[in-house]
């Protein structure tokens, strides 16, 4: 493969060349088309809004976060059962275990690693509007580049924040082929995702994240490599202001990240179990519970200070633009 060129990874992360068409109350359960997923798998349909809030991705919190428990959504998911169990210590509001919105479409679209996957894909660890990586990335090229020949050549895909910020310059000034899933609130997003993934024999990071999660499951050995990341949050109240360093502050993560510390060429019984469970694949209710919790929120929300107040503000807009 031989990558991206600049105009397609920027127009691929423009806000102006997103593919959605639907209310939008909550976005933890649309972002990276989670809501297309969410729905096909809930026998939910495209134009009622999806009343209930998610984590942003697979994982194992050790504590809800500031925006999870501030949502007035009528229901919180998580893909981990350990999560969910975090959460009923601390809510009374109904949480459950979330089947991934991603593995449901590989599976329902039979989608494999490529016969012809070769090479290693590269996740570096990406920023946000408000926390910035300030880590030696020349460094990090570097080390991807000295990789061991199995793990030859290697390629990077690129979150859209470090696209909107250029660090994409880095990798092309070293001939490194460039891919990108595009904008996170793209309905093709996890199109893209799997497009790009099932083309290589492996998958790293120097931190690990999402991806960690999908190549594990598709049958892709991870490992966790390089020169790690150095986040500063300049503005999110969800973690620690200043320096924030997840593998120091949170058990879950420090557990992943050793797990997969090092070059691995084999996904072992262990890294399957916990990636398996964590993905809600063990524990995720059924679809047909899931259909049953998806239109009992919608009603909770229709009735609901938060939802006459979006449908309110909708109505508005509406009538302003038939009378502009």
């Amino acid at each position: 493969m031989t990558g991206m060129n600049e105009s397609e990874l920027l127009s691929l992360c423009s806000d102006k060349n997103i593919k959605r068409s639907r209310i939008i109350p909550y976005w933890t359960a649309d972002i990276y088309s989670f809501g297309k997923y969410i729905r096909a798998y809930g026998y939910f349909p495209k134009f009622l809004p999806l009343c209930v809030y998610t984590d942003h991705g697979p994982s194992s919190q050790d504590y809800p976060y500031e925006h999870e428990l501030n949502s007035d959504a009528p229901c919180q998911f998580y893909h981990s059962p350990k999560s969910v169990k975090e959460w009923k210590k601390v809510s009374s509001k109904p949480c459950f275990v979330l089947y991934s919105p991603f593995v449901y479409y590989r599976r329902n679209n039979n989608i494999n690693k490529s016969a012809n996957a070769t090479g290693t894909l590269a996740f570096p660890a990406h920023s946000t509007p408000s926390i910035d990586d300030i880590s030696n990335v020349e460094l990090y090229i570097k080390q991807l580049l000295d990789l061991p020949s199995e793990f030859q050549p290697v390629s990077v895909c690129l979150h859209m924040h470090d696209i909107k910020k250029d660090r994409h310059k880095l990798f092309l000034k070293h001939n490194i082929p460039i891919y990108t899933a595009g904008n996170t609130l793209d309905d093709r997003f996890v199109e893209r995702f799997y497009d790009i993934l099932k083309n290589f024999s492996f998958a790293t990071s120097n931190i690990v994240g999402s991806y960690t999660y999908y190549a594990i499951e598709m049958g892709i050995p991870f490992f966790a490599f390089g020169n790690k990341q150095v986040f500063i949050n300049r503005g999110d109240p969800n973690v620690t202001i200043g320096e924030y360093d997840p593998y120091k502050e949170s058990p879950s993560y420090r557990t992943l990240y050793d797990m997969f510390n090092g070059l691995h060429t084999k996904i072992t019984p262990e890294q399957r179990d916990l990636i398996e469970t964590d993905l809600g694949l063990r524990d995720g209710i059924s679809r047909i519970k899931m259909s049953y919790v998806l239109y009992v929120s919608f009603f909770k929300w229709m009735i609901s200070t938060a939802g006459l107040k979006y449908i309110s503000d909708g109505m508005r807009r509406k009538l302003q633009l038939l009378l502009s």
